[in-house]
């Protein structure tokens, strides 16, 4: 059951074009959610509302996010996703530079970047998070001057004004943080598993 609410909740948020919803949209996709027999209806034979709720936004769709980024155990219930971590690094660096293995983090989204013998702290996200990522490069680096890069990214249809852009560049210079800009796009998700029949 579990599964086929997930597939069924993905599809939707594509379709939806989730995390270019206002606020107000999303919460009245989740009472859609709710109410939607293949949802919120066959969680309710196990739950309260109140409960089906939570785990919709907190558990399902903080999920879905980290899946976008090719994060995350939910990453194979969505057919589409970004390039992932690679594409995050050499757009702060260069692609002579390569992920770690086991450095990717959540909250924010963060990794180790590798050279050689250089490693360097890149995190990322999108517009609204700039002040979580610039204290997660921080206390990362616990202002020892260690390099890191800030990685704002956008899709198609978002803009970053250039007044906000400067802004962004100045603070990050605070901590000695290049700040980068990478507009996204979309591929087919390799590690999708279609819903069985």
């Amino acid at each position: 059951m579990r599964d086929q609410i997930l597939y069924a909740m993905y599809s939707q948020a594509e379709k939806l074009d989730w995390e270019l919803l206002s606020n107000s949209k999303k919460t009245e996709q989740y009472r859609q959610w709710v109410d939607d027999h293949e949802v919120g209806q066959a969680m309710l034979r196990y739950g309260a509302e109140k409960d089906v709720r939570v785990w919709l936004k907190d558990v399902a769709m903080k999920e879905y996010a980290r899946a976008q980024e090719g994060i995350g155990s939910y990453v194979r219930y969505i057919p589409n996703r970004f390039k992932g971590t690679e594409e995050i690094v050499s757009a702060a660096l260069d692609s002579s530079w390569t992920v770690k293995p086991d450095s990717v983090v959540i909250k924010p989204n963060r990794c180790t970047a590798i050279k050689g013998s250089f490693s360097r702290l890149v995190v990322w996200g999108r517009p609204s998070s700039f002040k979580d990522l610039f204290w997660a490069a921080l206390t990362a680096t616990k202002g020892g001057g260690d390099e890191a890069v800030i990685v704002m990214t956008t899709r198609d249809g978002e803009n970053i004004s250039d007044g906000e852009r400067e802004l962004q560049k100045k603070i990050g210079a605070r901590g000695d943080f290049e700040v980068v800009y990478l507009n996204r796009q979309m591929i087919s998700n390799p590690d999708y598993i279609p819903l069985s029949s």
